[in-house]
C-alpha cells in the first residue's frame, strides 16, 4: 500500500494546540469531518474514544495512532498532526505524545484500516523515518519523506 499516495494536505498541521487526549482526538477528528472524509463528525469521535478505552494507541518514541472504523467514513484518511506541547496517552513507552496520526476507515468488507496501520508501523519501525517524521516542518517536508 502507497500510504503517501493518501496524503491530503488538509489534514496535516503543525503546532498543533490541544489541552489532552480527549481534546486532541475531537479537535483532529474534526479536520477530518472538514475535509468530507467522514459524513458524522460525532460518531467518528465516539468510534475513537470506544477505540481508546479498550486499548489506548500510544505507540510509543512520541507517537500515537487513534483510529476506528466506522460506517460515517466516506474514505480512508490519516491525519498527520504535529502538538505544539506533549500531552499524556498512556503510551506504552510511559512517554507523553507530541504526534499523532489518526487514521479513518469505511466500516466494510475490506481492512484497510489494517494495510495502513501496518504500511505506518513497519515505517515507523525505522529510526531514520521516524526520526524525520517527528521533524518535519512543513508538508513538503512530509511529502518527501512518505515518497
Amino acid at each position: 500500500m502507497n500510504i503517501g499516495s493518501m496524503i491530503d494536505e488538509r489534514l496535516i498541521a503543525f503546532d498543533f494546540s490541544v489541552e489532552d487526549k480527549a481534546d486532541a482526538i475531537k479537535k483532529i477528528a474534526h479536520m477530518v469531518f472538514e475535509s468530507e472524509k467522514v459524513s458524522d463528525e460525532k460518531e467518528y469521535v465516539e468510534g475513537l474514544l470506544e477505540r481508546e478505552a479498550e486499548f489506548e494507541t500510544g505507540i510509543g518514541n512520541g507517537i500515537a495512532i487513534p483510529h476506528c472504523k466506522r460506517k460515517c467514513v466516506k474514505q480512508a484518511a490519516f491525519t498527520l498532526v504535529h502538538l505544539n506541547h506533549p500531552i499524556e496517552w498512556g503510551a506504552m513507552d510511559g512517554a507523553p505524545v507530541n504526534y499523532v496520526i489518526m487514521l479513518a476507515a469505511p466500516d466494510g468488507e475490506d481492512n484497510v484500516h489494517i494495510d495502513i496501520l501496518a504500511a505506518l508501523a513497519r515505517r515507523l519501525m525505522d529510526s531514520e523515518f521516524r526520526s524525520s517524521l517527528l521533524n518535519a516542518k512543513s508538508i513538503d517536508d512530509i511529502k518527501k519523506i512518505f515518497n
